[in-house]
């Protein structure tokens, strides 16, 4: 089946990462540590400038899947967006998910790793980030891909970040993003309208089952074996999902008063324009001229360049990524700064 949700180039990038060799940059620095969260030691990773002071911080929230976070290949576009950041500067950090690399905690795809565990992951770095003497406290931001801005929506509640970059993200609820993408996507490939109406309409049915009902896929696939392609947790838990799936996102962004940047690339098949310009609507109905639109010609999903959406969506199922945007680089750098000439002041707290 061609219907896949937010992200699968990223579970695709960080799983090939080495799990025998720390990562390294002769220009920047790479510390391994932890953080206690309910007990369990988490892994982290953070790079550093190698000049002395405190410096801005961000931290990343990765999208959807079950995978470490560590020991990126330098090649992989996580790895260049966080180096990136730090040569001009900026101090990032990684939680890593638990169950996996170096983090305990229950595993990763189990009913206990859900939704409120992912918030205390963030939180537990952000904790971190603004309590160490290299990082300015007033300056730490969240930067959250895909289905990380969902995630992030509800850390930035608890934690006064200085600002908010959501790439490539969604604005409406989960039930009714997947039943867009999955016949943007079926139609993006070639498949015939009225074969994605049918799925839509299974999709439909099998996802109220999951997601507002509650059933789990194996109660679900018991009895309706048609729901086979239309019930898919893609490696982590019920949970979780369905935690997603319950938020109203319009009640979560207007509890978030701080500039957020909203990126889509014109090659990202698995949301559009009109999505991620919809989350700037919404959080500029509540904090007027606090979300920024910025949209990126040729850059699909996983922040790399390809041609088309259909092109960036054939490629990903043969697991082969293209170059990473060096305009995205630019643009959020650019951000970034400009947001940190805002006095502190005018950035809320966490109600």
């Amino acid at each position: 089946m061609i219907f896949r949700c937010l992200l699968l180039v990223l579970l695709l990038n960080c799983c090939v990462a080495s799990q025998e060799t720390h990562e390294s940059a002769p220009d920047l620095d790479i510390v391994y540590g932890t953080v206690e969260i309910d007990g369990a030691k988490y892994g982290t990773i953070v790079t550093r400038p190698k000049t002395q002071g405190r410096h801005p911080a961000v931290l990343l929230i990765a999208g959807l899947g079950c995978y470490s976070l560590a020991n990126l290949k330098p090649d992989d576009i996580y790895a260049q967006l966080l180096y990136g950041l730090t040569r001009r500067g900026y101090v990032t950090m990684r939680v890593d998910k638990n169950g996996e690399g170096a983090s305990e905690g229950p595993p990763c795809a189990s009913q206990q790793s859900d939704l409120r565990l992912a918030m205390r992951r963030s939180l537990a770095g952000l904790s971190w980030l603004s309590t160490v003497s290299f990082v300015d406290p007033d300056s730490i931001f969240i930067f959250a891909h895909s289905i990380g801005p969902l995630e992030g929506v509800l850390v930035a509640q608890h934690f006064p970040v200085r600002g908010f970059i959501a790439a490539e993200t969604i604005g409406k609820t989960w039930f009714e993003y997947q039943l867009e993408n999955a016949r943007r996507q079926m139609l993006l490939v070639g498949q015939p309208y009225d074969e994605a109406d049918r799925f839509v309409r299974t999709l439909e049915k099998c996802q109220h089952r999951f997601l507002v009902e509650k059933q789990t896929p194996e109660q679900i696939l018991k009895d309706s074996p048609q729901c086979s392609d239309a019930v898919n947790t893609f490696g982590v838990s019920a949970a979780y999902l369905q935690q997603i799936a319950d938020l109203d996102l319009g009640v979560e962004w207007k509890k978030v008063d701080v500039p957020v940047l909203v990126t889509w690339g014109t090659s990202d098949p698995t949301t559009t324009a009109e999505e991620n310009q919809y989350l700037v609507a919404m959080i500029n109905s509540f904090h007027p001229g606090r979300a920024t639109y910025a949209e990126f010609r040729g850059m699909g999903h996983g922040l790399d360049l390809s041609p088309s959406p259909r092109a960036w969506l054939e490629a990903i199922q043969k697991h082969q990524h293209g170059k990473y945007d060096t305009e995205f680089q630019n643009r959020i750098e650019t951000w970034l700064t400009n947001v940190m000439r805002i006095p502190v002041s005018r950035i809320a707290t966490p109600k």
